[in-house]
């Protein structure tokens, strides 16, 4: 399997529930979910020994890739988003944290700044964005 990228934040927040569960898991021993706390500590457990950490300094970035930070805007209303894409794990979209895999990352990705793409919505209809700026790792 390929190295996992997870941020900072999403490294430390997937630490901290390991903890969690073990701490918890002597709690649930004689219960149903004992199941699924032992199989989320194995999947996390997992997650972190195949994954590295993004370092915090980002840098103005020439190509989309996953790990960055971009500012896309809507052509036809100007309206501005700041998206961070990342490992599917650590998506967040009330955090403006979408998962590589969403369609605007996979629509953005290996493009460069000024760069417009489309995006296909449930309506049928398209949304075209321009990029206004990359920041990467």
């Amino acid at each position: 399997m390929a190295m996992l990228k997870l941020t900072q934040e999403g490294t430390r927040n997937l630490e901290k529930e390991l903890q969690y569960l073990t701490k918890r898991k002597k709690e649930f021993r004689h219960s149903p979910e004992k199941e699924f706390i032992q199989s989320r500590m194995a999947e996390i457990e997992d997650i972190l020994s195949q994954s590295s950490t993004w370092p915090i300094v980002r840098e103005p970035g020439y190509f989309v890739e996953p790990g960055s930070a971009i500012t896309i805007e809507e052509t036809v209303y100007k309206e501005r988003y700041t998206y961070t894409l990342v490992h599917p794990f650590e998506a967040d979209p009330r955090e403006n944290m979408i998962s590589i895999e969403s369609p605007i990352a996979k629509a953005a990705l290996g493009k460069a700044v000024y760069s417009t793409f489309s995006v296909r919505v449930p309506l049928g209809d398209n949304l075209t964005y321009t990029i206004i700026d990359i920041q990467n790792c």
